[in-house]
């Protein structure tokens, strides 16, 4: 959850009284239009509109039971899917988020879908790895199910050592055994929603707060001491027991089931129940409503101990992920029975885009914000859009990014009405979709995204990828006003970098025109703005500004200096790993289009000592190698491990390691390529190819082609473009003295 709760609760307006309640599960005050079907396999597209009228249906009905199982199973299809794509985080939040939604008792074998066992059999294996026993038991006992005939031993051998494992581990003292016993059997209740587990998790914290209370007993009447280990274990049941039980029900959404676990655990020691908690519980079984619920929902969430700072959460210890996932339980019904209150539904939706459903959100929060017509709940729910496709952009899903922005209409409808009150504004939005279809190398489909934008709101930034478009149509009159318009945007002016970037594709535009005096000009005052800049920015956006330095000398043909300029941004940021991947990159292809072998080689090596992921070492590594191949070098075999330990990798990246380990023809890889972005990396490569083969001519071929290919944003493209440029490629000296060390 990114969001702070008194957020949420600034944003919480007055909503509409709930009517009488209707039994166990009470009455919704805004009955939520239905979009999808509940009967039918969910796919893709139809996935945010499925969630939230998942969310929507009344518990233990037929209705739910039938949603609940096509969105379970598109899921587990997509953490299926994030696995094979080694995005190992994301998958492991996504299966969370799937078995979150399903309530003690619902889970059927049908729910987990034609990809379930590859799912659950992934997530076994990763919880394993882990040493996190508690999940690992949830999904292997889940795997169980769906496993066939011949993998039950295996499964039965996993588990049995897992139980063994808590077990030996608990400690000496009967509290640590106990208090072991009890964190294990709630973390596997968290990924495995079965009446087994929830019992089980029952059992085991009724037993740990019984051992506590036995052994404050004797420590009252008899003055027994025990270890410190054991006292903390003791307090820990005492202080958060009883809240750790509710939770337990409540992460099915059980409300009568946590009352009467809380009653009971009252009469072994009445002063370890919070008096608000147990008045909260009657309140809800008594009448629920939505606000009910959302006081449940905020008395779950792990927060600040009292006297402690703001952000210092109360010591829950293993048990605060659980508390969490009955938190957003109680914010789901709170939402379920009125998805027009604005807190309840932007509390969901932030926690969707946690749990790898963040195309949801959007579609959750629209009743709110068509019913509140409040600037502040519009903006709110632009930002979490952001935030949604902000994280499949990290994830290289841009089809979830672009179903984000699609189930957003509604509340970029409701921004444009607003006429500007709105932050963060639609314009962003509009230009965040476009400048991933452009990485998607979708050039028209980011045209029209960055001119919606652009009638919504001026933007430097904007311009910037509007002329780069149009430079890149052979429309370089169009391309060169809107790189002047940029420069005198408010955006452009607070940020030097930026503004560094617009006046870099100014010059080289002009150098393509056969303007020497035109591209020079812009290179000078970008590289005096960066020069002040430079001193005055935090390391990571320093980092960047040494760069676009680097890159400025360049074209003036100072190599040297442009070293230096990478050696200080290594330097500016050395734990951040983004930063890191972006200079070794721009320090390894450099030395790639000069012929440098041994620089290439010693900015792999920096690489490696910056552990760099797969996805950027495994383009390094093939710079590398295709120079030695060009070169006829083979003394160092580094480029060649990493390239052949990737090979394997089902994803593009391992098409292209294997490619560069010789295990795959050039032709190959270009028949390969699925995407416009793949398309362009993979004419590259074959270029390249030619080249090294000593098939000039073809090889200048390929690079045209290369530089003809949508996909403009990709580093191949700006190196087709500067390998093509030769000696054209730069303005040359004097370079402007502007202080550079």
């Amino acid at each position: 959850m990114r969001l702070a709760l008194p957020v949420l609760l600034a944003l919480s307006l007055a909503a509409a009284a709930c009517g009488p309640g209707r039994g166990r599960f009470g009455h919704p005050a805004h009955h939520a239009e239905r979009v999808t079907r509940p009967d039918v396999a969910v796919d893709d597209e139809q996935f945010p509109s499925a969630v939230r009228d998942l969310l929507a249906s009344e518990p233990q009905s037929k209705e739910r039971q039938q949603r609940l199982s096509g969105v379970v199973a598109r899921q587990m299809t997509r953490v299926s899917g994030r696995f094979k794509a080694k995005d190992r985080d994301n998958a492991v939040s996504s299966f969370a988020g799937a078995m979150y939604l399903v309530r003690a008792g619902e889970l059927t074998t049908e729910m987990l879908g034609p990809n379930g066992y590859d799912a659950l059999k992934s997530a076994s294996d990763e919880f394993a790895k882990r040493g996190d026993e508690g999940r690992a038991r949830a999904s292997y006992e889940m795997l169980m199910r769906v496993a066939p005939t011949k993998d039950k031993a295996d499964i039965k051998a996993h588990l049995d050592a897992i139980a063994a494992w808590t077990r030996d581990t608990g400690g000496g003292g009967v509290m640590q055994t106990a208090g072991a016993l009890e964190a294990a059997a709630v973390t596997r209740l968290l990924l495995e929603p079965s009446v087994e587990a929830r019992d089980d998790a029952v059992a085991k914290t009724l037993d740990f707060i019984e051992k506590a209370v036995q052994v404050k007993n004797a420590r009252r009447t008899r003055g027994a001491q025990i270890t410190r280990e054991e006292g903390l274990e003791a307090v820990r049941a005492l202080e958060t027991g009883t809240t750790v039980l509710v939770a337990i029900h409540l992460r099915s959404g059980d409300a009568h089931g946590a009352l009467a676990a809380l009653e009971k655990a009252n009469l072994k020691d009445p002063q370890m129940t919070r008096p608000e908690l147990m008045s909260a519980l009657k309140a809800v079984v008594e009448r629920p409503d939505s606000d009910r619920w959302l006081d449940l929902a905020r008395m779950l969430r792990p927060g600040p101990q009292r006297g402690q700072p703001r952000g210092d959460e109360e010591d829950f210890g293993r048990d605060t992920d659980l508390l969490r996932v009955a938190s957003f339980a109680s914010a789901c019904e709170s939402y379920r029975l009125d998805a027009t209150s604005p807190e309840p539904a932007a509390y969901v939706a932030a926690t969707l885009v946690d749990l790898g459903m963040g195309e949801a959100a959007p579609a959750v929060l629209t009743d709110a914000v068509k019913a509140q017509k409040d600037p502040r709940m519009v903006g709110l729910g632009l930002a979490i859009t952001m935030q949604a496709m902000g994280r499949a952009l990290d994830a290289e899903e841009a089809g979830v990014a672009r179903r984000a922005f699609k189930a957003a209409e509604p509340l970029l409808g409701a921004a444009d009405a607003l006429k500007g009150k709105v932050q963060p504004s639609p314009a962003r939005l509009y230009a965040l979709m476009g400048e991933i279809e452009i990485r998607e190398g979708h050039l028209a489909d980011a045209k029209k995204l960055l001119d919606g934008s652009m009638e919504r709101e001026r933007s430097g930034a904007v311009l910037l990828n509007l002329a780069r478009i149009d430079w890149h149509a052979g429309r370089t009159k169009e391309a060169l006003e809107r790189l002047d318009g940029a420069l005198l945007a408010d955006d452009v002016a607070k940020d030097p970098a930026l503004r560094a970037e617009v006046l870099l594709v100014t010059s080289d535009i002009n150098r393509e025109q056969g303007d020497a005096s035109a591209a020079r000009k812009p290179l000078a005052d970008a590289l005096k703005d960066l020069a002040k800049a430079r001193s005055a920015t935090e390391s990571d956006e320093r980092a960047r500004v040494e760069r676009l330095i680097s890159r400025v000398l360049d074209r003036f043909g100072a190599a040297k200096s442009a070293e230096k300029a990478l050696e200080r941004a290594l330097e500016a940021a050395p734990r951040d790993k983004r930063q890191a991947a972006a200079t070794i990159g721009q320090i390894v292809g450099r030395a790639f289009v000069r012929g440098d072998l041994a620089a290439a080689r010693e900015g792999l090596a920096r690489g490696q000592i910056a552990e760099l992921g797969r996805e950027d070492i495994v383009y390094d590594a093939l710079w590398v190698r295709l120079l030695e191949r060009q070169q006829r070098d083979a003394k160092d075999p580094t480029a060649e491990r990493i390239l052949l330990g990737a090979s394997d990798d089902p994803r593009w990246i391992g098409r292209i390691a294997a490619f560069g380990a010789g295990k795959l023809k050039a032709t190959d890889l270009v028949a390969g390529a699925t995407t416009p972005t793949q398309k362009t990396e993979a004419l590259f490569y074959a270029a390249i190819d030619r080249k090294v083969s000593g098939d000039a001519k073809g090889a200048d071929e390929g690079l045209r082609q290369v530089i003809s290919s949508p996909g403009l944003d990709l580093v191949e493209f700006g190196l087709a473009r500067e390998i093509l440029g030769g000696a054209r490629a730069q303005v040359g000296g004097p370079v402007p003295e502007v202080g550079l060390p």
